[in-house]
């Protein structure tokens, strides 16, 4: 009994495994093969009715016996087509078509446009001499009011140069009467005057001469212009030309403050001017000062 059992065959693993992958082939075989398809009878029966409504232009008044197609009313046929067709419509169908069309508005538009253009080529000799006549007529008046506006401007012009003209006049009129005294503007009158105002001058400058300039013995030539009116008083001084040396242009300002006041006009001078001007150039040279007319 021991030999029995030791002579007995082993299953293993992989055994099993090949005989599970049989009976799956197996069973898969059979139901491939198994399942098959038959043609259906229902191609040789008729096709199902089918419902076709259109949109008829135009009604009958008159019920339509055996009509074609169905519609939203009643309308008889008509024409001379041999065969049976479907009536179509100007507006839009129900299926969007590719087609494209104008609006309402653009719709208007284009008749106005007709119209004018319809006016333009029915328009009479009469007519287009009129219309001629017209445009001659309204280019005159625009050039007629182009020129009243330029003559306009032109004399507002000549009116503001005119005031501005008589304002000028009357301040010239208005300036005071002035005569300027130099080498070659002085009159008898005013010489006169001249000769005892820089006499004065030369007198006080001689008297108040800068002690630094005289110390320093420092010479120096300046031209200074003075306005005086007719009561004698100085309205203003200017150096014209300076000496190069600020302590002589600063005696020349102080020695004409310190000569001050003038003697007023004369009544024959007073009658030819208001104010004189005196330009004279003053000399500082050896502790000595004087005036003298010109430039030198």
């Amino acid at each position: 009994m021991a030999q029995a059992q030791a002579i007995r065959p082993r299953i293993s693993a992989s055994d099993r495994l090949g005989f599970t992958l049989f009976l799956a082939l197996t069973l898969h075989a059979m139901v491939v093969l198994g399942v098959g398809f038959t043609q259906s009878d229902r191609n040789s029966a008729a096709p199902l009715p089918s419902l076709d409504i259109i949109i008829a232009n135009s009604k009958s008044l008159n019920e339509v016996e055996n009509p074609d197609f169905l519609a939203q009313v009643d309308q008889a046929g008509g024409g001379t087509a041999d065969e049976k067709a479907r009536p179509s419509a100007p507006v839009s169908a129900p299926t969007p078509i590719d087609q494209k069309g104008l609006s309402d508005q653009d719709r208007v538009e284009l008749q106005k446009q007709q119209l004018s253009i319809s006016n333009l080529y029915f328009l009479t000799q009469a007519e287009s001499d009129s219309a001629i006549e017209q445009q001659k007529q309204s280019r005159a008046q625009n050039s007629t009011s182009q020129q009243q506006s330029e003559i306009e401007q032109r004399a507002t012009k000549i009116a503001r140069l005119q005031a501005e003209i008589r304002e000028m006049s009357v301040n010239f009129a208005k300036r005071p009467k002035t005569i300027t005294l130099t080498a070659s503007t002085r009159k008898a009158i005013e010489a006169s005057y001249l000769a005892s105002w820089v006499q004065k001058i030369e007198h006080t400058g001689n008297l108040n001469y800068p002690r630094e300039a005289r110390l320093k013995n420092l010479d120096g030539r300046l031209r200074m212009t003075v306005r005086i009116n007719a009561e004698g008083e100085m309205l203003n001084m200017q150096i014209t030309s300076s000496s190069g040396i600020p302590l002589l242009d600063e005696a020349a300002r102080q020695i004409l403050r310190m000569a001050q006041p003038f003697a007023p006009f004369s009544d024959e001078l007073r009658e030819r001017a208001d104010q004189i001007v005196i330009i004279r150039t003053w000399d500082f040279k050896s502790n000595r000062f004087r005036t003298k007319s010109g430039v030198s």
